[in-house]
């Protein structure tokens, strides 16, 4: 009756963020499923909790593992681990450029700063606004087509 009562829960009604990226049914075994892009895998992939804290857990990676306390050092380290590579001087650009918005936005409003690290504990000498922008960048290395899709 276990077994029963899996296949009716699991397989029959999977978590619906799947659903959004094309899951199969999983009744059936399929050798290739098809691939789309659609806005909603893109709201999705913002503002899931399972996601958010995957983006969270990222960023707090990002600070306590990289080699120094360098910006761009930083930002390579974090593409490296997401995408193994090296980001192209445009892609850093644009990285170092969100990472500057994002810290000055974090510095003005930081009530909703401590709303984002609710909960989350922090590394340790790191501002809840610094957290903040690696948060941000680091949602946005993770919701790149090239890390999302293989091939």
């Amino acid at each position: 009756y276990r077994r029963g009562l899996y296949v009716v829960l699991k397989r029959g009604s999977p978590y619906p963020s799947f659903m959004n990226f094309d899951a199969s049914a999983r009744m059936a075994c399929v050798v290739r499923r098809s691939r789309s892009n659609t806005p909603l895998q893109a709201l999705t992939l913002l503002n899931d909790p399972v996601y958010v804290e995957a983006a969270k857990a990222f960023a707090k990676r990002i600070v306590v593992e990289a080699p120094s306390h360098d910006l761009d050092s930083r930002l390579q380290h974090a593409f490296r681990i997401a995408l193994a590579r090296a980001p192209r001087p445009q892609e850093l650009g644009v990285l170092k450029s969100l990472w500057e918005t994002q810290f000055e936005a974090a510095k003005a409003d930081p009530k909703a700063t401590n709303e984002l690290t609710t909960g989350f504990e922090l590394p340790k000498n790191l501002p809840s606004a610094e957290f903040a922008a690696w948060y941000a960048v680091a949602s946005a290395i993770l919701n790149l087509d090239e890390c999302i899709t293989k091939g």
